[in-house]
């Protein structure tokens, strides 16, 4: 009898183990909790439009504008629509004219626009005309008087799908033709863009 009774305690020992480890977390490390989070964390990276630099809306777009053909910075797409007018002397009207310093005003025709989301808000800090000397001239203060009403609308508020047209002016020596335009109206200090204007 006593025979008996040892086995059948012995048999609920084994039994409350046995019913014990199955409720305890697995020492397996292929079902770890960290394994989920790390399995779905991956692809979403990897998949995520974010991390792409070929989606980042501010990346400046490599290599060179010409007159005629659209130049990407940003959401901005810049157009020089002409080819330079240079030899002109004065820039203005009534009171309002300005005289070349230097030798003569060369006028560029340029059209800005806005493929983005938000508004922008270009530039002109970093706007230089260089000449076949390579010879760098800043754009001259005297540009809006150039435009309709004295205006600058290159320079304004450009809201999402929007465009705006305008001249900006440099003032150069009367013997130098203009070779570029480097800008960088809404790109980080280092992300200027060159046209030719040739």
């Amino acid at each position: 009898m006593a025979a008996v009774v040892l086995i059948m305690i012995a048999g609920g020992v084994i039994a409350a183990v046995f019913i014990s480890n199955r409720s305890e977390p697995s020492d397996d490390p292929t079902v770890s909790i960290s394994d989920g989070p790390a399995a779905t964390g991956g692809p979403q990276t990897d998949t995520d439009p974010g991390s792409d630099p070929s989606t980042d809306s501010t990346a400046p777009t490599s290599g060179k504008g010409t007159i005629g053909k659209p130049i990407r910075q940003g959401d901005l797409v810049i157009t020089v629509t002409g080819p330079p007018r240079c030899g002109v002397k004065t820039v203005g009207e009534g009171y309002g004219v300005y005289e070349t310093t230097k030798g003569q005003f060369c006028l560029i025709d340029l059209k800005f626009e806005n493929t983005g989301k938000k508004a922008l808000k270009p530039k002109d800090f970093g706007t230089y005309l260089i000449d076949e000397q390579g010879g760098e001239t800043y754009v001259d203060f005297s540009s809006y008087k150039a435009n309709p009403d004295g205006k600058q609308p290159l320079f304004e508020n450009i809201y999402p799908g929007k465009s705006a047209v305008g001249i900006i002016v440099f003032d150069i020596p009367a013997d130098q033709k203009p070779a570029e335009l480097k800008m960088n109206p809404v790109g980080d200090y280092s992300d200027e863009i060159l046209i030719s204007l040739k």
